[in-house]
């Protein structure tokens, strides 16, 4: 989401007759977070609102309500935390959540940056293993997020617990449930959007477009950029669905030349040719940059 437009009319309003609205966090195309008080316990939360013609579309409650149930499906991994499913005083469906201090990926990759710094192989390993086991869950539900970026991964401060948590269920896919995105519509952020997404077609997706969109996330942290940079949409397309793979070991020396292999696999134009498993993705990428894990935790994997 981006930063905080101005203000909304949210702010002042009690949510459920319990939850005050006090400021906006956050907001995005169809939809605003806000840091609220539970009047009940006193405890501070966060708000999911939907904005405008969205807060009156049934397709879009449907998938707040889907976005709650995944979340409370994976509750006790890394994902955020659902607490409540609200409405206002409208009657619109609102989702509040435990409250997050800290950045996001996105903020503190851009820190790093400006710092002139490059992300180490093991702080990668610490700030996304919690990531991997989440979506690693998600996936044998039958859930697939289809919205991964930086954006969607928190970093939180220490004194929080958990080092991360995984955002944003809104666009998820469950297999259990009836389609709701329609044929043609292409929805994600276009720097980590798999090749196959562009075709527009969603009833086609899995959960290997995850697969991608995370090992994207891991080339941009380690490389300084994204794996297929470009000045349009359309040059960007063209690149992600047809262009030979990056190198990550021509971005940083320092890793060793296997990575590439790793690249070329978890960044493949064709599903099939891709990690079948997240977990096995993230074995892979760990020994190809030399990190030490149990290989008994991989003996389930494809």
């Amino acid at each position: 989401m981006a930063r905080p437009g101005p203000t909304h009319t949210a702010v002042g309003q009690l949510v459920s007759r319990r939850y005050e609205v006090l400021e906006e966090l956050a907001r995005g195309g169809h939809s605003a977070v806000y840091r609220g008080v539970d009047q009940k316990c006193g405890g501070e939360v966060a708000i999911k609102m939907l904005l405008g013609g969205a807060a009156a579309s049934p397709e879009m409650a449907v998938r707040l309500v889907r976005e709650h149930r995944a979340m409370l499906d994976l509750e006790g991994t890394s994902a955020v935390r659902a607490l409540d499913l609200g409405s206002t005083s409208d009657g619109a469906v609102c989702l509040v959540m435990e409250l997050l201090k800290g950045m996001d990926l996105g903020d503190y990759l851009n820190g790093c940056d400006d710092r002139g710094e490059r992300v180490s192989p093991p702080t990668i390993a610490r700030l996304l293993a919690p990531i991997v086991k989440t979506l690693e869950k998600a996936h044998e539900m039958g859930i697939a997020h289809r919205d991964l970026k930086p954006a969607n991964i928190y970093v939180l401060r220490e004194q929080n617990g958990s080092s991360v948590r995984l955002l944003d269920f809104g666009l998820a896919k469950v297999a259990s449930a009836p389609p709701l995105t329609k044929d043609g519509i292409v929805i994600g952020s276009p720097s980590y959007i798999a090749p196959e997404v562009w075709a527009g077609n969603p009833g086609a997706l899995d959960h290997r477009v995850d697969i991608y969109s995370l090992g994207a996330i891991i080339y941009r942290a380690m490389a300084g950029e994204v794996p297929f940079p470009a000045s349009s949409i359309r040059e960007k397309v063209r690149m992600a669905t047809t262009e030979k793979r990056p190198s990550l070991h021509a971005r940083r020396p320092d890793l060793p030349p296997e990575v590439d292999a790793w690249v070329e696999q978890v960044l493949a134009i064709e599903p099939d040719s891709r990690f079948h498993r997240m977990r096995g993705m993230w074995f892979a990428f760990l020994d190809a940059v030399g990190i030490e894990h149990d290989v008994g935790e991989e003996s389930s994997l494809d």
